[in-house]
């Protein structure tokens, strides 16, 4: 099983606004452990759409948090509409942030940059990231296939899947 480990470091400024390195623990407080994606069409959507000659949006890439307390993944909504997926689905969401919410379901495939491994994603919620720098939330869907280690002293995590 491909292991992808990764030490955060960060950059801050000091009192007089000139840059300072901040350690890796504090930065993966500050950002939380995100790992660069690449999201495209389910295979099971793009499939068919190649078999008519159509031809598949390019992938969407940027970075991914891993969250634990995310039970299904998510995609941005932004990023849903460039990929020009199907929403298959309308579910209630909650969170910590805002009560019951209505929010479109999509079939997407992730790809996580350093493991050579395309994880289908049948059901991912739709969600406004990208005002939090997010193309999407790796959920306890796909969790529940791997291996999180999140060391918060040495401001490392490792993923396998």
């Amino acid at each position: 099983m491909p292991t992808l480990s990764i030490q955060l470091v960060g950059q801050g400024k000091d009192a007089n606004g000139r840059p300072v390195t901040v350690p890796s623990s504090i930065a993966l407080i500050q950002r939380g452990p995100v790992v660069q994606v690449s999201i495209t069409v389910d295979p099971l959507i793009a499939a068919p759409i190649v078999q008519r000659g159509g031809t598949l949006p390019p992938p969407v890439t940027g970075l991914a948090l891993i969250d634990t307390g995310a039970s299904n993944t998510c995609i941005d909504e932004e990023a849903a509409t460039d990929l020009q997926l199907p929403a298959i689905d309308v579910v209630n969401v909650s969170s910590a942030s805002h009560s019951s919410t209505q929010q479109n379901v999509y079939p997407i495939q992730i790809e996580v940059v350093g493991i050579p491994i395309k994880v289908s994603a049948a059901r991912a919620i739709g969600a406004p990231l990208k005002v939090q720098g997010l193309i999407a939330l790796i959920g306890r869907d796909i969790l529940q296939h791997s291996v999180f280690v999140y060391n918060g002293m040495t401001g490392s995590f490792s993923f396998s899947i």
